[in-house]
């Protein structure tokens, strides 16, 4: 019998403070999966790439580790993790974590029904929304929902659409912009193809991103980022950057007039 590594955690926290009280019209995004911070140069390449940005979604983020006071003591952003496991050996929470120079108005986490094999560890789905403001400078009503996720991975197809089915459930009933964006383990056409269904019947449209797929992904795309009641600007794939399995993602967004 296989002893199992990991136990279930299943909480959120927040912290770090934010510098701004809304976000937009203009917005600059990071999308990474972070690989539970294992790769050398992973410090030095984090702190360069949120330099400016207004949000910040990681997948594989991790918390209970040295780099904590990244999080901790940030006075620009401010931070939420929803993790959904850890080690039992050394403590270490591992989820999805999102960050904002604005303070989120109401966060909202939903745990994947059912586990990964082996490791029998579940899949987080984090929700977070905040005050934006328009091209003429004055509020909107309506607020930004960001979804940040990380789809479960090794299981039947049934299991996996339950799960992404969460997601979407997480914006039913939201009639403002939507930033829905994480690594999907999108690693066959079938289950593209129920995303894209999913996402047209949403009204989001996918970001177009550039890019050569991995072989370690079985040359698929795993990471995608939809909008709705957003412009993409513009789309930057670092291929430069090697401190994960996964490239980091920036763009530029603006709300919609």
């Amino acid at each position: 019998m296989i002893k199992n590594r990991f136990s279930r955690v299943e909480s959120l926290k927040v912290m770090g403070n934010a510098s701004k009280q809304t976000i937009g019209p203009d917005m600059k995004v990071l999308l990474w999966n972070v690989f539970k911070c294992k790769r050398k140069g992973w410090q030095n390449d984090f702190t360069s790439l949120i330099d400016g940005k207004d949000l910040i979604l990681l997948q594989e983020a991790i918390l209970n580790s040295p780099f904590d006071g990244l999080f901790h003591h940030s006075s620009q952003h401010q931070w939420i993790m929803a993790s959904s496991f850890k080690s039992i050996k050394s403590n270490v929470e591992t989820g999805v974590k999102t960050g904002s120079r604005a303070e989120a108005s109401r966060h909202f986490f939903s745990v994947s029904e059912h586990s990964e094999p082996i490791s029998n560890t579940k899949k987080m789905v984090l929700a977070t929304e905040y005050s934006i403001m328009n091209l003429s400078g004055s509020l909107v009503e309506s607020s930004l929902l960001v979804i940040n996720t990380h789809m479960i991975n090794f299981v039947s197809f049934e299991k996996f659409t339950a799960h992404l089915d969460q997601a979407f459930q997480a914006f039913d009933h939201h009639h403002g912009p939507i930033l829905l964006a994480g690594d999907f383990n999108t690693w066959n056409g079938k289950r593209m193809a129920y995303f894209d269904a999913m996402a047209r019947s949403s009204l989001l449209k996918e970001v177009p991103i550039t890019r050569q797929p991995k072989l370690g992904h079985l040359l698929r795309h795993l990471d995608h980022i939809y909008c709705r009641g957003l412009d993409v600007v513009d789309v930057n794939v670092h291929t430069d950057v090697y401190s994960s399995d996964h490239y980091p993602i920036s763009l530029s967004l603006r709300l919609t007039e």
